[in-house]
């Protein structure tokens, strides 16, 4: 089975809320999506000429006053149809791929200061990223009500927050066993 374009439906899934430029597409995910998804320039703006090449999507020049023209593109009755039918099917794979696992496995090729500094960045990287998640959160709860979307990007974000506590945790296990183990040989 070919690997599916996941970007397909994040981009018809951000149409489907509003209308947006490629351009405006990258902001979004970069803001909203990439803590559990990532997609670029690369992948957004030939998935969009596919799109509306199958009636998916409809591009228009906005004017807007000021500023330069740019394309502005809608989901359409098809692409909504598209997205709506992704939805119903079961995720295919979780994908995690993690470089400091990997580093780690071969920990013993490295000294005692580059894998506790290992650790000790990657933890600082997750405190970050927890305290935004922590903020999106009670952002998401002042608004709740507002639209049925918000409590569904809460969702994700409660998922982030229980991930990055536990990157946290294992981050502190991780180095109070490398401590014990090996740092009174430093």
């Amino acid at each position: 089975m070919p690997k599916e374009n996941t970007t397909v439906y994040i981009i018809l899934g951000l149409l489907n809320h509003e209308d947006l430029s490629g351009y405006d597409i990258k902001k979004r995910i970069d803001s909203m999506i990439s803590y559990f998804w990532e997609a670029g320039y690369g992948q957004i703006y030939p998935t969009l000429a596919r799109l509306e090449a199958e009636g998916l999507v409809e591009k228009r020049i906005s004017r807007s006053s000021g500023g330069p023209e740019k394309n502005l593109y809608s989901i359409t009755s098809g692409g909504k149809e598209e997205l709506r039918k992704w939805m119903s099917v079961p995720e295919q794979k979780e994908y995690t791929k993690y470089e400091i696992l990997v580093k780690l496995f071969f920990g013993k090729l490295a000294s005692f200061e580059e894998n506790t500094h290992r650790l000790q960045a990657f933890k600082e990287r997750h405190v970050k990223n927890m305290e935004m998640m922590e903020q999106y959160g009670r952002n998401l709860q002042q608004v709740m009500d507002r639209e049925e979307d918000h409590l569904f990007y809460y969702l994700t974000v409660l998922f982030g927050k229980h991930i990055y506590a536990a990157y946290i945790e294992w981050a502190d296990e991780a180095l109070a066993i490398l401590e014990d183990k090996y740092g009174n040989k430093k």
